[in-house]
């Protein structure tokens, strides 16, 4: 037995004998990310080639940040390629400022400190794609790896962070502070009440089952990944084989029942 491969056995055995406490992780964990975010990570450590060359393209990537960032600080024209900067630097062609709409703002590309902080995270990317490329195995679990991962990173991006997003810094400037301080009174709003989540939409007018949600029906089946819901007949008729309905999970349920008169389930 290979390295990896013992001490992944030991780690199985580790798990085990955590029982009953062991199961608080499947409860945590239903739909088993976390197993596959390590079974991709045990499948690229076996692959060492592929492994290793994602760190060497990654160590390239963030070498050629702190140069090209120099060019653009110092006035220099980079020479014509991606995102105006030198044609072999940065990441694969497929990780480029010009193709994600986070970074718009012309700063990510005139402003050296922007710059190299946008590159940073791109190379990140393109360092991810790699490691799930090296742990490739089956489609189910792959796919499941990536949406962590992809989740994981959303997250992470300079843009969601106030001193890291010229644009919010530009707005508070323009705005004397005002953008700032209301950022902040949202956040404490979401953190009181909305358990510290962001609130896209003024929850308040609506509520489950008058203006929300409002067709008549009920659970007859729960376990811990879903909810099934039986609606009462809207017709003096119905047929013998019920209709199946099965909304996207992001949305819930409710973003097919939205109100009378607009709802598909009635």
């Amino acid at each position: 037995m290979s390295g990896p491969e013992k001490a992944w056995a030991q780690g199985e055995e580790a798990m085990a004998a955590l029982a009953p406490e062991g199961g608080l992780f499947a409860k945590l964990d239903p739909v088993s990310f976390g197993r596959s975010m390590m079974a991709v990570t045990r499948r690229a450590c076996l692959n060492p080639v592929a492994t290793a060359g994602a760190y060497w393209r990654l160590g390239l990537a963030m070498a050629r940040i702190g140069p090209e960032a120099a060019a653009r600080w110092s006035g220099r024209d980079a020479a014509p390629g991606r995102d105006g900067a030198a044609a072999d630097a940065g990441p694969p062609p497929g990780r480029t400022l010009a193709k994600d709409k986070r970074f718009a703002d012309p700063a990510w590309r005139d402003n050296p400190a922007f710059f190299a902080i946008a590159q940073a995270y791109l190379a990140a990317l393109q360092f991810t794609d790699d490691l799930l490329a090296a742990g490739r195995g089956d489609a189910v679990t792959d796919a499941k790896a990536r949406l962590v991962s992809d989740i994981a990173l959303a997250g992470l991006a300079p843009t969601n962070f106030f001193l890291t997003n010229p644009a919010a810094l530009k707005r508070a400037f323009d705005t004397a502070g005002a953008s700032a301080v209301a950022g902040m009174r949202n956040f404490a709003d979401d953190l009181v009440n909305n358990r510290g989540l962001p609130r896209q939409v003024d929850s308040r007018p609506f509520e489950v089952g008058r203006n929300l949600a409002a067709t008549p029906g009920k659970v007859v089946f729960r376990n811990d990944l879903m909810e099934l819901i039986q609606y009462a007949p809207q017709t003096a008729e119905v047929h013998a084989v019920p209709m199946l309905a099965s909304p996207p999970w992001i949305n819930k349920y409710y973003i097919m029942d939205l109100t009378r008169g607009r709802s598909f389930l009635e």
